[in-house]
């Protein structure tokens, strides 16, 4: 009797354990806060998204981790980054473009070392980014000779930067072809104004201040006004930030402010920073013309041309490329580095940490998780793949269900760009993941490509940068909203009070260090020279 009683207990036992949910809670050992840009996409929460679900099933529980992703403004995450780290509140994995911080806290030592860490868990990283990409990250701040691994710079997939819009319909309602030239495209804004094209509303030329990077716009238009015979290759280094005081920049800004006055340019460019009232404007058809990145009006994660065609049947934007030099006929462009955004880990952060951190870096590099991460699940986020394994077919966002939701450079910032595994691949997938647009997308990168410099960077930190750009900027953001909207008859005094004032806060010191790092051959990138 004995016997039996403890036979059936042994079997309620077992019974028991098999009957244990699946999901019985993990034992995480360590918590990961991980940075990941927040673009405020409708329905996508950051916090609690299918990615994270999927990185915590696939890497976090096997291996105890328990996995946060910390949600920071991507147009504004250089100055909340900053603040973060100040307080060392900041992720256990920061992601910036913010070089001069990143330049700052290695010079600081707030930065942690990362060799021994990649040697030991990072093999999948060093096959992604590869030995010369990788070694973008290393640094020499004391000057002894030896580099250290102090970020991980992620791999862009494309090089492509900006691109320029036009609208077709526009075009034909005027009976004009597709301007080549700057008269061209100034004859097509001023006859879409006299035409209402856009309605009482018509704004034919959009343009607003990209505050954290007031330059990142007026550059590509300074650079048609530039005579690159007045400048040397230092001197191009020297002024990497101050565009403005290259020798023909000042007909730019007075060409914006003629535009301004005359009315075809954003009257509220100055202050419709964040693009919400530029956004509604787009998509009701008011504008005529507009800069971006390269594939922006088809984006599924917002789609101007689908949203626009909703509102205005019949109205295209297409890629356009006017901004032809005055002196020698280049529409030049700046195109990115094959490093992109800079990851790195704070000096706070524990050993164990840090140990989670290049593995969970490592896991996103290798190729099936990169795949997953990237284009979600078969018949939500894409239908099927190609004979190349492409996904075809991706949805929009507004179209996927919000648990479903993703945005793959965003979480997966190791790959500046959807990665297929080799370069063929890359290229064919730009095409297909735009579905109905694909020529159009082909084109712009034509056109973004054409006459195309590599944007330059450092390989030492540039202390005067750390010290000053931040006032630099808030001074060029005054000299292009003073100067485009001015009385013309006062330009020139306003753009000498301006320029000075930029001088004043910093920018001599920085073309001085600048200078300095081109004469030691601390610089990366291309001077587009003279045709």
């Amino acid at each position: 009797m004995k016997k039996m009683l403890s036979l059936v207990l042994a079997l309620a036992l077992v019974l028991s354990c098999l009957c244990l949910p699946a999901s019985a809670e993990v034992a995480y050992t360590t918590t990961l806060r991980v940075e990941v840009f927040d673009r405020s996409i409708a329905g996508l929460n950051i916090e609690d998204c299918w990615q994270l679900r999927y990185a915590q099933e696939n890497f976090g529980d096997p291996n105890g981790i328990k996995l946060q992703f910390v949600p920071v403004s991507r147009w504004e995450e250089g100055d909340i980054l900053t603040t973060q780290i100040s307080g060392e509140t900041a992720p256990d994995i920061c992601v910036t473009y913010n070089g001069d911080l990143v330049n700052s806290l290695i010079a600081d030592d707030g930065v942690k070392a990362l060799d021994d860490l990649i040697a030991q868990y990072g093999q999948n990283i060093v096959a992604f980014l590869g030995e010369n990409l990788l070694s973008y990250g290393t640094y020499d701040p004391d000057g002894d000779g030896v580099k250290t691994q102090y970020t991980i710079p992620a791999r862009r997939i494309s090089v492509v930067n900006q691109g320029a819009f036009i609208r077709s319909d526009w075009l034909a309602a005027l009976g004009m072809e597709e301007p080549k030239t700057i008269e061209e495209l100034e004859a097509y804004l001023y006859a879409a104004k006299e035409a209402k094209l856009g309605g009482e509303m018509t704004i034919p030329f959009n343009y607003a201040i990209f505050t954290s990077n007031p330059m990142f716009a007026m550059r590509y238009y300074i650079s048609a006004f530039v005579d690159f015979s007045q400048i040397t290759e230092e001197d191009w280094v020297a002024l990497k930030d101050n565009p403005e005081m290259l020798p023909g920049a000042k007909e730019a800004f007075k060409l914006f402010n003629k535009w301004y006055h005359d009315g075809v340019l954003y009257e509220n460019f100055a202050v419709d920073t964040d693009s919400t009232i530029g956004d509604t404007y787009m998509t009701q058809g008011n504008f005529g013309y507009f800069l971006q990145q390269y594939d922006q009006p088809w984006r599924t994660d917002k789609n101007y041309q689908s949203e626009m065609a909703k509102n205005v049947p019949g109205a295209e934007w297409i890629p356009v490329n006017a901004w032809a030099n005055i002196y020698d006929g280049r529409t030049l462009h700046d195109n990115y580095d094959a490093a992109g955004l800079t990851v790195f880990i704070p000096h706070w952060v524990s050993d164990e940490t840090a140990k989670a951190a290049v593995m969970y870096l490592d896991w996103m590099c290798q190729p099936e998780n990169m795949f997953a991460m990237q284009n979600g699940t078969d018949g939500i986020n894409y239908e099927g793949l190609d004979a190349n394994g492409l996904p075809m077919n991706a949805k929009p966002t507004e179209e996927v269900p919000d648990d479903n939701k993703l945005h793959a450079g965003d979480v997966v910032f190791l790959a500046n760009g959807y990665n297929f595994g080799d370069d063929a691949k890359n290229a064919a997938y730009v095409a297909l993941s735009f579905p109905g647009y694909e020529e159009n997308v082909a084109k712009s990168v034509i056109y973004s490509n054409t006459d195309a410099w590599t944007q330059l960077s450092f390989t030492v930190p540039i202390e005067a940068a750390t010290d000053y750009s931040g006032a630099v900027m808030l001074k060029q953001n005054e000299l292009i909203a003073q100067t485009i909207s001015c009385d013309p008859e006062n330009f020139d005094a306003v753009w000498d009070e301006y320029i000075q004032a930029i001088k004043d806060a910093g920018a001599d010191e920085v073309i001085e260090a600048y200078r300095q790092a081109y004469k030691d051959g601390n610089w990366r990138g291309t001077f587009p020279g003279t045709k």
